[in-house]
């Protein structure tokens, strides 16, 4: 009776496979919370769900026996785990790392053969290749990803030629940037609710696109029609409770006032900006919002008061972040 181990494979119902499964039932499950939460919740809260994630797929490739890692669900759920661990990165501004990751997330994805892990995947390599210069490639990975995605869902295509969109813009391509946009917006409007709902790993709502398109005007050099979009977006990131791009579109309002030389306008969205992402505990968030401050000293306004009043109240908010 002592020699008796009621968790040894033999002792279980079905030799085990039926908890294996229940677990991959659960990772799954968790996945998706943990993509779901990014819109909603502070960095540190979704770190401890990507924490356990890591821990659980470490133990899976560490212990699962060879053919076990090869079945086509196990690699799904590995892509994804490897796309949240990518996020959280990012998140961190550890750019490298997360360009490392989403590579290993395309091998996993090819191995696989889920063509809509591997759009997924290309797209955030392409993200990724595109913050450290790497612009053709970046480009070259957005429109491979946009080809595969049209052999997917209309939810894939539209979220892809989204960040093809922003691929262009960032490249001065205004031409391409309202082709892709156009064909984001027309694919994923007819969709209502259902896009941005998880289905085929799509956590971007409506309000996604329209942000993306909002940040390409600036790129574009047409900050007019950045604030033109303002309250649509405004409206739509409420509707779709996508609480996580709030700061993100007060960043582009800013920016769009200080293309206009209206510096009052500039600091008064830089303030909803801060505002915005203090709370949210993310340093790639703020490390946004503070570069805004380099772009006002870089346009010549350093000096005025009211820039010197938002840079003191910004020094003083970040010495009671880090004294919390």
């Amino acid at each position: 009776m002592s020699e008796y181990n009621p968790f040894h494979p033999a002792s279980l119902p079905g030799y085990g496979e039926h908890m294996y499964h229940e677990t991959l039932n659960v990772t799954e499950a968790l996945i998706q919370q943990t993509l779901a939460m990014r819109r909603i919740a502070p960095v540190p809260q979704v770190e401890k769900s990507a924490k356990s994630l890591r821990n659980l797929f470490v133990y899976f490739v560490n212990q699962l026996p060879p053919p076990a890692q090869l079945e086509p669900r196990f690699l799904s759920l590995y892509a994804q785990e490897q796309s949240v661990q990518g996020l959280m990165l990012f998140e961190n501004k550890k750019y490298t790392a997360a360009l490392d990751t989403f590579s290993h997330m395309y091998s996993i994805a090819k191995q696989s053969g889920d063509l809509i892990l591997i759009v997924h995947a290309l797209q955030k390599i392409g993200v990724e290749l595109k913050r450290v210069g790497r612009m053709p490639e970046a480009i070259n990975a957005l429109e491979e990803a946009r080809d595969i995605s049209f052999s997917t869902s209309k939810q894939v295509a539209a979220f892809t030629n989204a960040y093809l969109a922003h691929m262009y813009s960032t490249n001065g391509d205004a031409l391409h940037f309202e082709r892709a946009i156009n064909t984001a917006q027309s694919l994923a409007e007819p969709l209502k609710e259902s896009y941005g709902d998880g289905t085929d790993f799509i956590f971007q709502k409506f309000s996604g696109i329209l942000v993306l398109r909002s940040r390409g005007y600036l790129h574009v050099k047409e900050p007019k029609k950045t604030l033109e979009l303002h309250d649509e977006v405004r409206k739509q990131i409420q509707s779709d409770t996508n609480l996580w791009l709030d700061w993100k579109l007060h960043l582009y309002r800013a920016r769009a006032y200080l293309m206009l030389k209206d510096v009052e306008g500039c600091i008064a969205a830089g303030r909803e900006c801060f505002e915005g992402v203090k709370d949210w505990q993310s340093p790639h968030r703020i490390k946004q919002a503070s570069e805004l401050l380099n772009e006002i000293d870089i346009a010549g306004y350093g000096k005025l008061k009211v820039v010197q009043d938002f840079r003191g109240d910004l020094q003083q908010a970040a010495g009671k972040s880090h004294s919390a």
